[in-house]
């Protein structure tokens, strides 16, 4: 949906080509609905990069309209992006990306790298599991049908596995190193969809604290709140289960077909007795989960005129 053609994207008004001009990069981009959306708001250049190939395969197989100078792809760890990027575009974003990786402020600081001297940083994140109930039905599953420590099981064998295959940030050679080591201990450079770690509940207080303590200046975050209404069950699981390379995997290489059959039945309980919507709504009965997320955006500046400012609070 947020693909248009070039042909589209040309025939838009000018205020709605806000971009017009700018340089974009998507961090941990998935299949690209950020990286997209800038496209068709008229930026001259974008660049998505994300770890799995297969995902920015699914992006370029939907980018045909689009000069190749205008959207670009590249495989690339979020963690340790490519040094060439320092300072180069007007804007650095992550739609529901960097947010869950395993270091989400190593992550950030890479972002704000890639950003220019008073360009923005932008992320995304989903609201905390109360305020986004979708996220709370799979686990609720799980437990009844008493899954829920063989998820656990392996979540800690993949990401044991994960860690040896890729291996640990080094600490460097120095008199810290004792403490550098405690400091990067377990931590991978593979990002969190195939080394998981719990996930971050985003909030106005979270992203703003993040942002502020990465050096960001004028930190906005924006809530949204919509309602997600689904038709059926099927629905939610094909969304929500079937998308997620994590629950995907152990679904398919960790359960029985009659696991997935009790585990289908267990979340149509759930959402039946927690989420059914009335069928006087739209004329038919479905399902409604209530859907929170925060957009975080921060001003990027120099060192220089970060110890300005902080040298300008500390004496207030």
């Amino acid at each position: 949906k947020y693909l248009l053609s070039l042909s589209d994207v040309q025939s838009l008004k000018d205020e709605y080509l806000y971009l017009n001009g700018l340089s974009v990069l998507d961090v941990a981009a998935g299949t690209g609905a950020g990286a997209l959306y800038a496209a068709s708001r008229g930026a001259s250049s974008v660049m998505a990069t994300d770890f799995s190939e297969n995902m920015l395969q699914v992006l370029q197989s939907r980018t045909n309209d689009y000069p190749c100078h205008v959207l670009e792809t590249k495989v690339s760890n979020g963690l340790c992006l490519p040094l060439s990027w320092k300072n180069e575009y007007d804007i650095v974003l992550s739609n529901f990306g960097v947010i869950y990786f395993p270091k989400v402020n190593e992550g950030l600081r890479e972002m704000i790298r890639c950003a220019k001297k008073g360009g923005k940083v932008c992320l995304s994140g989903w609201g905390s599991k109360e305020e986004t109930n979708a996220f709370s039905v799979f686990p609720a599953a799980m437990k009844r049908c008493g899954l829920d420590r063989r998820w656990r099981h392996a979540r800690s064998t993949g990401r044991k596995h994960l860690l040896a295959l890729a291996g640990t940030i080094p600490s460097p050679s120095s008199k810290k190193q004792e403490r550098n080591r405690n400091r990067y201990h377990g931590i991978s450079l593979t990002p969190n969809y195939v080394c998981p770690v719990t996930r971050i509940s985003s909030s106005q207080c979270v992203l703003t604290k993040m942002m502020a303590d990465a050096g960001l200046e004028d930190v906005h975050v924006i809530p949204v709140t919509n309602d997600l209404r689904l038709d059926s069950a099927e629905s939610y699981w094909n969304r929500f289960v079937l998308a997620s390379p994590n629950l995907k995997r152990f679904v398919e290489q960790c359960l029985s077909v009659q696991d997935v059959i009790r585990l289908k039945h267990a979340v149509s309980e759930i959402l039946h007795e927690e989420h059914e919507e009335s069928s006087s709504h739209r004329g038919k009965a479905g399902v409604v989960l209530k859907a929170s997320a925060y957009i975080a955006i921060g001003t990027k500046t120099s060192p220089r005129e970060q110890r300005s400012r902080k040298d300008a609070k500390n004496k207030r």
